[in-house]
């Protein structure tokens, strides 16, 4: 992308002029003396001991040794009754053919991990195919299930059959999740008054939890990270050119999706999340992630798909019409620009004057100034009637998994004195169903989350000036693109999605690996 920039008049232009002030401000004495208050106060001095600050605690832990002693135990043990098997027979033909195969040889030579990281990749994908295209119920209510199972079953085989004692992959993160999952066992058994659809909403906020832990226990090494990473952006990529697809075929569309007074929004496109708010919020996971391999590259050419595919992705963000995506996208662009390069603030100003112009965007957006938004939008009386809810059946524990404002309890409306409807707003669903304490644990458990990624920001950061690595912009195009989807969580369910959690939580899990697991001797590739 650089390259193509460079021949261009306007941006050597542009680039003049804020070199100029960026000299300006490089000599101001009020930048100097900003500076040296900031390096010299004690926030600062903290937040550098916070970030920079080592694993010697989870290191030395008590989880920690227990964890060894388990892969002490499985490690060494016989296992030739499996090896003589059958079904051990059919996988090591399978993988054998595999690894001779021109298209899936690269993949099949990672061995069993990769396949399921593979897998874990394209999960919204077989998703589809089973549910959509397929839909075989019994397949497609089970298997992802079946996946979860799998992992489970093929980390602990590799610690049995490993020669020595696998290391513990205990990170920073591990226990802050781990919070909130007990905080939800705990209130699933103290409110319970459904029992069948207090277990669905349970395993809906739950379940998909665990993929965090599976993650960083199945990435052993930059390849594993790298097939997880990039099996991830080249599907949004083609997501993202089937949505641009959408838009210039005029895909249909329910009538409610726009108001009348809409008229320059010819179509919203959804791809095969069947909605454009969820296709939205798709592309702002991933077009931070995207663009950090522009950075992350070394040729030309690798660089240059990088921006095209980022490029795709933000058509296709736009052409969903999705405010609250929009929103979210905007926040997560910023964030990497601050982070990774300043010099994009000169396009993102230019993409913002030439989004003024488009009459579909300015029809969106000045919808929401009119009356007629004003009566359409029922968001404040539905969150009114879910805290009156939240109060009436006590503001600690909630009112039950499940039992109000998501998917779970649109489908199981046993409740005669309630009009059921979707709050539209994560936060507000977690706090009415689960109380205060659910949602304290939510969001430590979040606050978590953004920690680790900070530190994993500061220690690649490091590693990046020094020229060690360049895991750097990959670590910060993740956490730009969770940090999206937590904004984009305001204003819709998003973790409803099944999809949409066990990609949110494998992200995280590649953030804790470059930042705290990677082996400090291994070589991005």
């Amino acid at each position: 992308m650089g390259n193509l920039l460079q021949g261009c008049f306007l941006y050597r232009w542009a680039l003049a002029i804020f070199a100029w002030f960026s000299r300006v401000a490089d000599g101001s004495r009020v930048r100097r003396g900003i500076s040296v208050c900031w390096e010299s106060s004690k926030l600062a001095a903290f937040l550098h001991r916070c970030l920079s600050s080592g694993t010697v605690q989870i290191d030395e832990s008590r989880t920690r040794r227990l964890l060894a002693g388990c892969n002490e135990r499985l490690s060494g043990k016989s296992t030739s009754w499996v090896e003589f098997s059958v079904l051990y027979r059919i996988y090591r033909a399978v993988f054998t053919c595999g690894r001779g195969s021109r298209i899936f040889g690269w993949l099949f030579s990672g061995g069993m991990t990769a396949v399921l990281l593979f897998a874990i990749g394209l999960y919204v994908l077989i998703d589809y195919v089973l549910r959509d295209v397929m839909a075989i119920p019994v397949v497609s209510s089970v298997w992802d299930e079946a996946l979860l199972l799998l992992c489970i079953v093929w980390l602990i085989w590799e610690r049995k059959k490993a020669p020595s004692a696998i290391s513990p992959k205990l990170n920073p993160l591990d226990f802050p999740v781990a919070i909130f999952l007990t905080v939800c066992f705990v209130l699933l058994c103290v409110v319970c008054p459904y029992l069948s659809i207090q277990i669905a909403g349970f395993r809906a906020t739950c379940q998909y939890l665990l993929w965090f832990y599976l993650v960083t226990r199945l990435i052993r090494n930059d390849r594993d990270c790298m097939t997880l990473y990039l099996t991830l952006v080249a599907l949004s990529f083609v997501l993202s050119l089937h949505g641009i697809y959408q838009y210039i075929t005029k895909a249909p569309m329910p009538a409610s999706w726009v108001a009348q007074a809409e008229t320059a929004v010819r179509t919203r496109v959804y791809s095969i999340f069947g909605s454009p708010n969820i296709m939205g919020d798709f592309m702002v996971l991933f077009v931070p992630m995207t663009a950090a391999l522009a950075y992350y590259a070394e040729k030309p050419s690798q660089k240059v798909v990088a921006w095209l595919a980022t490029f795709c992705m933000c058509f296709a963000c736009l052409f969903t019409m999705s405010r609250g995506a929009w929103v979210a996208m905007a926040v997560a662009i910023v964030l990497f620009i601050l982070l990774v390069d300043r010099r994009l603030f000169l396009l993102l100003a230019a993409g913002l004057a030439l989004l003024v112009l488009i009459p579909f965007v300015r029809t969106r957006i000045g919808f929401l100034f009119t009356q007629d938004f004003i009566d359409a939008n029922t968001n404040g009386g539905r969150w009114a009637l879910g805290l009156e809810l939240l109060e009436a059946n006590g503001i600690w524990t909630g009112v039950g998994h499940g039992m109000f404002g998501g998917a779970v309890a649109m489908q199981n409306q046993v409740l005669d004195y309630v009009q059921y409807f979707y709050l539209d707003n994560y936060y507000l669903k977690t706090l009415v169903e689960t109380g205060y304490l659910g949602l304290a644990g939510f969001l430590i458990m979040l606050l978590g989350m953004i920690a680790a990624s900070c530190r994993s920001i500061c220690r690649t950061g490091k590693q990046w000036k020094a020229k060690q690595n360049r895991n750097y912009p990959l670590v910060c195009g993740m956490f730009c693109g969770l940090l999206g989807v937590l904004v984009h969580c305001f204003f819709e369910n998003i973790f409803e999605e099944p999809y949409m959690m066990v990609y949110f939580w494998a992200i995280a899990a590649m953030i804790v690996y470059f930042g705290f697991l990677r082996k400090p001797q291994e070589v991005s590739t």
